[in-house]
């Protein structure tokens, strides 16, 4: 199949080994990785003039530079994380439970621990997550007030550590949620099943079901089946020979023992969209992808041209150098740093004509996640991966799936990932007397969206053989490995992803949707509204 040849990227040595990890003295000139980096210092660092610079190699920036570069127009990709090669001895990725370097972005606010409210515990976590050995690693945990965000650091963004699962909404609850103009009908005919296709997806396989390694996601299909529910067979962005060739032993295991997510998948049976979309772009020579540049302020210059300030960092995440690339067309697309760089922007004076609706309606897309207790029955260990069956309750409106991990043996548990439609969002704010942006987030925010899970999960857990107890999610903060919303489709923006108040600024990413992708995984409508709104946009590109 050619997808299987679509490895690697041109640019940077994909294929090289990782190199070593410099040692972290104490005299690194490090940047300060915080929210207060997004200040903007436009005069400082050595210059660069490009005509296109996209922030972010994830999905929506992966996708826009390969609609660039195949209408023929030369881009910039800036990625603040490195490359993270698929490599035959299978040792790319960290692997759970490991907390090395690998693992966890260096950032200040990152912290592999969640926030509590007990004064001593919070202290005891914050030593902890200090003392740990941080770098350029693949994960990062960022906690807010009454939420933690979780995403992924690399070239392929979030795809690196997400479940690869592509699902759609329904056409209930998206209509409720996206605006009139965005259609759900065209998308269903056009865009959908052209992401799908880019993306390389696949229904889960029944042969797959039926091994012995995926006791556990055969025990949750069995349920599903006699809940009655509507159910599906998961449509995933995974190379399923690969996974066979881990079952038989011609791979290293990765997902077949549950390490796929958040660590990343050793045997290359994800495709990520370093390997898909982003692979094909830099194939045509136009697009650059610049690993470990991290964009840390934007501004617009008198003639009207865009500068973006940038770090280069080491692997250590040192710094290297620091420069300004100015470019006649920026494109955000660096996830859930995308509303917090153009609020900083907004509200520090280096973009000022951007409204007030940029950096709200942010949502967690009603993740939760919920364990189900089904022991006396083994569901064997590590679990095999990834997700086989997605339930729906009847409206719509909420979704779950049970999403395998190398859990102990003889633990009997299943990890369930459900989403929801919280009532309220969050808000990103600058504040100028501590020189961030923080994210505004109240504690009941996605309430509706924890009950609906909720009752799904216990609705299929009445229906295992020998019953089951939900265990529910620990109460007073949220979890999201789904951040979307901050610069939403036609409020920040116009219909098509251009910013109000400036020609030629646009975001082309996760942030375009409204706090939530209507009770799915989101990566399917991300990219499916991203390839929408390129088709209207690109012409800007070329005039």
């Amino acid at each position: 199949m050619r997808h299987r040849t679509a490895r690697s990227a041109p640019e940077g040595g994909h294929d090289a080994p990782p190199e070593p990890i410099e040692p972290q003295g104490k005299n690194d000139d490090r940047p300060n990785h915080g929210a207060s980096a997004w200040v903007s210092h436009a005069n400082k660092g050595r210059e660069e003039h490009h005509r296109v610079v996209i922030i972010g190699s994830g999905l929506g920036g992966s996708i826009t530079a390969f609609r660039l570069a195949e209408a023929g127009i030369r881009n910039v990709v800036l990625e603040r994380g490195r490359r993270w090669p698929i490599t035959p001895t299978g040792n790319t990725f960290p692997r759970l439970p490991s907390l090395d370097r690998h693992l966890v972005w260096l950032g200040q606010d990152s912290s592999p621990f969640p926030p509590t409210g007990v004064p001593l515990l919070s202290c005891v976590y914050r030593a902890i997550a200090t003392a740990l050995p941080r770098s350029t690693g693949l994960l990062e945990v960022l906690p807010q007030k009454n939420v933690v965000i979780m995403c992924g650091a690399g070239v392929g963004g979030s795809t690196l550590v997400y479940g690869g699962v592509l699902a759609q909404p329904a056409p209930g609850p998206f209509h409720h949620l996206f605006p009139a103009e965005i259609d759900y009908g065209e998308l269903d005919r056009i865009y959908y099943p052209r992401a799908r296709r880019r993306l390389i997806a696949a229904p889960f396989p029944e042969d797959l079901l039926a091994h012995d390694q995926y006791r556990s996601n055969r025990l949750w299909h069995l349920a599903a089946q006699e809940s009655g529910l509507p159910a599906e067979q998961v449509m995933g962005n995974y190379d399923f020979d690969v996974i066979r060739a881990e079952l038989n032993g011609d791979r290293k295991p990765a997902a077949t023992v549950g390490q796929y997510h958040f660590t990343g998948c050793n045997s290359g049976a994800k495709m990520s969209v370093d390997r898909t979309y982003l692979a094909r772009a830099e194939a045509t020579g136009k697009t650059v992808v610049r690993p470990l540049h991290m964009a840390t302020g934007i501004t617009q210059d008198s003639q009207g041209r865009y500068r973006v300030c940038v770090t280069q960092l080491t692997r250590s995440g040192a710094v290297r150098e620091r420069l300004v690339l100015i470019c006649d067309k920026l494109v955000l697309a660096a996830g859930v740093q995308s509303p917090r760089m153009l609020v900083t922007a907004r509200d520090t004076g280096a973009l000022p004509r951007l409204l007030d609706s940029v950096g709200a309606q942010w949502g967690t897309n009603g993740d939760q996640l919920l364990l189900l207790q089904t022991a006396p029955q083994p569901t064997c260990a590590p679990q095999g991966g990834p997700p086989a069956v997605l339930l729906r309750n009847r409206e719509g409106t909420a979704s779950v799936m049970h999403a395998p991990l190398p859990v102990p043996s003889g633990a009997g548990l299943l990890a369930c990932i459900g989403m929801g439609i919280s009532d309220h969002f969050g808000r990103w704010a600058y504040s100028a007397k501590a020189a961030n942006t923080r994210l505004e987030w109240s504690a009941g925010n996605d309430i509706t969206a924890r009950h609906a899970v909720g009752d799904l999960v216990r609705e299929v857990a009445r229906h295992f053989p020998s019953g089951a107890i939900v265990i529910p999610p620990v109460p007073g903060y949220s979890v999201t490995a789904h951040p979307v919303g901050g610069v939403v489709l036609g409020k920040a923006t116009d219909a098509y992803g251009r910013l109000h108040g400036y020609s030629g600024l646009y975001c082309l990413d996760g942030a375009l949707m409204p706090g939530s992708t209507a009770a799915v995984n989101p990566a399917l409508t991300i990219a499916a509204i991203v390839e929408r709104c390129l088709d209207e946009i690109v012409q800007d590109f070329i005039t």
